[in-house]
């Protein structure tokens, strides 16, 4: 699964579109207003533009083991690939931000080993990530990734854990 537009965007960017054309309208009345209105939409806009561009992968489920990508424009370097003989279950969860809802899919993988690039390890962001999803076992948190930007097709997940790691568990807490 590779990042780029989604279900999502048709409602987005022409709300983005939106917020640029009422900040130019109201700049020359409302300077602030409409330059703060056009910089939300154009962000947003940019950083779709970039992560749909780029068509990095989001997610790879391989023989070799699991591939989770980083959301750009943030480096590729955060890009983990973790073999399999390193992980125990493969998780899809969910969390719930106000009217929406993001879809994650996170790795428990054996204890000891090193973080995964990309991976929530600072304590302060660990205790918010518990609070937040207090079902989701911490080392999953840690080493999650949100399917923004791209698409997760839960039984694509699952029919390619059990057929290239049939020994790993396989959860969805969706």
């Amino acid at each position: 699964m590779r990042f780029g537009l989604v279900r999502r965007d048709l409602l987005l960017i022409p709300t983005s579109v939106g917020f640029v054309v009422l900040g130019v309208l109201i700049f020359r009345d409302e300077r602030v207003s409409g330059v703060a209105a056009a910089v939300f939409g154009g962000a947003f806009l940019l950083l779709r533009l970039v992560s749909a561009l780029s068509r990095r992968v989001a997610l790879r489920i391989d023989a070799a083991g699991v591939t989770l990508g980083q959301t750009p424009p943030w480096p590729s370097s955060s890009t983990a690939v973790v073999p399999w003989s390193d992980i125990e279950m493969v998780v899809l969860w969910t969390q719930q931000v106000r009217w929406t809802s993001i879809p994650y899919v996170g790795l428990q993988r054996r204890r000891g080993l090193p973080p995964l690039p990309g991976s929530a390890r600072s304590r302060a962001v660990r205790v918010l990530n518990q609070a937040a999803v207090p079902y989701v076992p911490p080392a999953v948190l840690a080493d999650s990734r949100p399917a923004t930007f791209w698409s997760l097709h839960g039984p694509s997940v699952e029919a390619a854990v059990r057929h290239f790691a049939p020994t790993v568990e396989y959860v969805d807490m969706r």
